[in-house]
């Protein structure tokens, strides 16, 4: 690869870096994806065999996949002659003189040079052709580079180039060509210009890293246009109405551009803030809530739970239904969307498909055939599914019922109470995800059915990873089923991590760890609940006996080898790392609750806290193909060479997480559709829609396969930087694994045989008793008791 291309990949990566660092800072208040609720919508009326009785019409959606030709779409248009454009950082102009049915590239010689000699930040257009473009050039790279290497021969010398550095400029070019440089001076909180907004009569506005809108004249000067409450994500236009929505905006704002004021618009405003006040803009790659202006002068918000219209001061009316649609499912994050004739709709989502939604009086509202499927907590995974399965069955009304829903203020044993009401009442739902419900109880009581016969017919048409599968098996049966997995591992220096071979020995080197590096931060927990989360994945499946009860000697090891690992890392460590941690668990409680240390999903390495010498050894889950990459990553940094990964060790062996784990109702009457939906959860496509390894093997072999022309020196895939709290940059270039590391993954996949199911209970009575144990309240055998009396009744039930 020549430089200059090595160059155009760090740029690339380096804006990405850029933008999650934004997200975190400017945006960490919106970090739960809560988007639109549903309407009340039309219902199937109660029928007498008769179709008069059932409501009719309702969206029907068309794909175009041009995933090949967009790969980071800016916007799309609608111009006055019909025609549409879509605007692509990464292959430039789109347009189609068909209503999105054919799409012909239609990029200048200016612009066909830039897309091979510049990083397109941003990219629009007027339907004149005239279109403006903020791009950081790469002309510079082979001395940029050749300076850089220079650097990097001298001793003690430190690298100029910041990952975080870039330099865009704005320009707006004419149709015959002529450039037209924008001038902007931004402050230092700002930094660069990142989005440019056109109308259709031809205004430009800009807006950067903060919270004020230029306004670009004909000659490229500009003046400051408004300042907002927040960092404008989203601007739309219809005449002199000016719509936008960003980061820290409690809602979306209207400004009437010729009066100079706000409008208000106090439907608009409740709506959103009931509904959709966490709504998150995802660095401009895609929208949970995308508002943008019809034909008709309407404004349409579109979201998870489907799309509205809104004459500003009325009501909002809901014409798709999210839970019926693409526009539900967590696989199409959406970019842009227009309104075409005849209320048809036509919108692109960030992976590059397009999809056009057409009004048919001529089908029931809601599919008749009906499919209920729960999951205590709101799932990606679940939503992801049920979407794929919709698409491909549009006569099935899949419906998700959540036991503990958004700001429903439902405890989990309230929830548990009412479905155990219903499952025994027949009016259960028919496909459970079992991830934090008592699965051993459900299984006992036969509420489960059995998948035996099932699965080996799915066995012979899909090539599966079978021991993950028959991990699970009961007394000869199987009753439950994983989607995905993952592996609790270790990474360290080798001089300590090729010792540890047991519990014991894990906290004997971390105990030497300690005597190497006082008052350093080993782990980067300091919380004893944390600690023994995360241990827990390979020891918990060692706490119950065959028969369900506890196995105290195995609890009573775990505990003392905990006490010492917290003693260990607690020992002498510096202020510093403490008010660290303490300010990360403040954050955590404030988005998450009080008991985030319970939530296995925030047990990831970051490996970048490891190479930048603020941990000296890390404990965690790899669950997806990047974060493998991630981590084999650490071992080729300048000074870690010695770096060693290895599964986690405890009192398991051959141990993997599971999510999404499925089962179906033993009463329900829709068991062939419900083995119908988990074949399909169980088929390659669903599986690498995903993006975790999963059970199916060519799914897990297609998410390990990438394009070697598009990878780096050495296979570098990519890049990641951090800057600390002192304004400390760490950064770390990703390979994509060698043959050994990619065989390493994969024979865990093949070997794993012991599942880590959380038993919410069990646990956290384990991880309450041991914490004042572990902080010297009280002996181990004041905990074991405590134990023993707390979960006695538990398991009897």
């Amino acid at each position: 690869m020549d430089i200059r291309m090595t160059y155009k990949i760090r740029k690339i990566i380096t804006y990405l870096i850029l933008l999650a660092v934004i997200l975190l800072t400017a945006g960490c208040g919106n970090m739960d994806k809560k988007s639109l609720s549903s309407g009340e919508g039309e219902k199937i009326k109660e029928s007498d065999g008769s179709n008069s009785d059932i409501t009719m019409g309702r969206y029907t959606e068309k794909e175009i996949d041009l995933s090949e030709d967009l790969v980071n779409v800016r916007e799309m248009k609608k111009f006055s002659d019909g025609r549409l454009m879509i605007a692509d950082a990464s292959s430039g102009i789109w347009v189609s003189n068909d209503n999105g049915a054919s799409w012909k590239n239609e990029n200048t010689k200016w612009l066909e040079e830039k897309l091979i000699n510049a990083y397109i930040m941003d990219l629009t257009m007027l339907a004149d052709g005239t279109f403006g473009i903020i791009y950081d050039d790469y002309e510079d790279a082979s001395k940029e580079a050749e300076s850089e290497e220079e650097n990097d021969s001298q001793e003690g010398s430190e690298a100029s180039d910041s990952a975080f550095d870039l330099s865009p400029e704005c320009a707006l070019v004419k149709a015959d060509g002529t450039v037209i440089p924008i001038s902007l001076s931004v402050s230092e909180d700002e930094m660069y210009a990142n989005r440019m907004w056109m109308t259709k009569e031809g205004r430009v506005f800009v807006t950067t890293l903060g919270n004020i809108i230029y306004e670009i004249k004909e000659d490229g000067s500009s003046e400051k246009f408004l300042t907002t409450e927040g960092r404008p994500m989203l601007v739309q236009f219809w005449e002199n109405i000016m719509l936008i929505d960003g980061y820290d905006f409690e809602t979306p704002l209207l400004y009437d551009m010729e009066k100079k004021e706000y409008v208000e618009d106090d439907v608009l405003t409740d709506f959103v803030k009931e509904q959709a006040p966490d709504r998150q803009f995802n660095g401009g790659s895609w929208y949970d809530l995308y508002c943008f202006f019809g034909e008709d002068g309407s404004l349409y918000l579109a979201g998870e739970k489907g799309l509205y219209r809104h004459v500003i001061g009325e009501k909002m009316e809901q014409l798709i239904d999210g839970s019926l649609s693409r526009l539900g499912s967590p696989r199409y994050g959406i970019k842009d969307m227009v309104m075409l004739e005849n209320e048809v709709f036509l919108a692109v989502f960030n992976s590059g498909k397009i999809v056009r939604f057409t009004y048919d009086p001529n089908i029931p509202s809601v599919p008749e055939e009906r499919l209920k499927v729960y999951s205590l907590e709101e799932s990606y995974s679940i939503r992801t599914a049920i979407a794929i399965y919709q698409i491909a069955n549009p006569n099935v009304f899949v419906e998700y019922e959540i036991g503990r829903g958004e700001n429903n203020g439902v405890t989990r044993e309230d929830a548990l109470k009412k479905l155990n009401t219903q499952i025994m009442a027949g009016e259960g739902p028919d496909i459970l995800m079992l991830d934090g419900l008592p699965v051993d109880s459900y299984i006992e009581k036969g509420l489960l059915l059995d998948l035996t016969d099932f699965l080996e017919g799915v066995f012979k048409e899909e090539e599966l990873y079978e021991n993950l599968i028959r991990a699970f098996s009961y007394e000869g049966s199987i009753y439950t089923v994983p989607g995905q997995v993952g592996f609790p591992v270790m990474l360290g220096r080798e001089t300590y991590v090729s010792q540890m071979k047991d519990l014991a020995s894990v906290a004997d080197e971390i105990e030497k760890i300690r005597q190497d590096y006082p008052e350093k931060d080993i782990l980067g927990i300091c919380s004893e609940k944390a600690l023994m989360k995360i241990f827990a994945v390979s020891s918990a499946p060692a706490w119950k006996k065959e028969n369900g009860e506890i196995n105290e000697g195995a609890v009573a090891d775990f505990l003392m080898q905990m006490k010492k690992i917290y003693d260990a890392q607690m020992d002498g460590i510096g202020q510093k790392w403490l008010e660290r941690y303490e300010s990360t668990s403040n954050w955590y409680s404030e988005q998450i609750g009080e008991d985030w240390a319970y939530n296995l999903e925030l047990y990831g390495l970051n490996t970048l806290e490891y190479v930048g010498d603020y941990t000296q050894f890390m404990v965690g889950m790899t669950t997806y193909p990047y974060g493998y990459y991630d981590i084999t990553s650490a071992a080729k940094a300048k000074g870690f060479e010695d770096t060693m990964l290895v599964p986690m060790v405890g009192q398991s062996s051959n141990v993997f997480a599971s999510n999404t784990i499925l089962g179906i109702n033993a009463a329900s009457a829709k068991k062939e559709l419900a083995e119908d939906f988990l074949k399909d959860f169980l088929g390659q496509e669903t599986q690498v829609s995903l993006g975790e390894f999963g059970v199916n093997k060519a799914a897990f072999d297609e998410l390990l396969t990438v394009d070697r022309e598009e990878l780096g020196e050495d296979n570098q895939y990519g890049c990641m930087a951090m800057i600390d709290e002192d304004g400390v940059e760490v950064d770390l270039d990703v390979y994509y694994p060698e043959e050994a590391e990619l065989r390493l993954l994969k024979s865990w996949m093949a070997s794993a045989d012991t599942p880590y199911i959380e038993d919410t209970v069990f646990e956290e009575t384990i991880f309450e008793e041991g914490a004042e144990y572990i902080k010297g309240n009280q002996s181990l055998e004041e905990a074991l008791d405590g134990i023993n009396k707390q979960l006695s009744i538990y398991i009897s039930e």
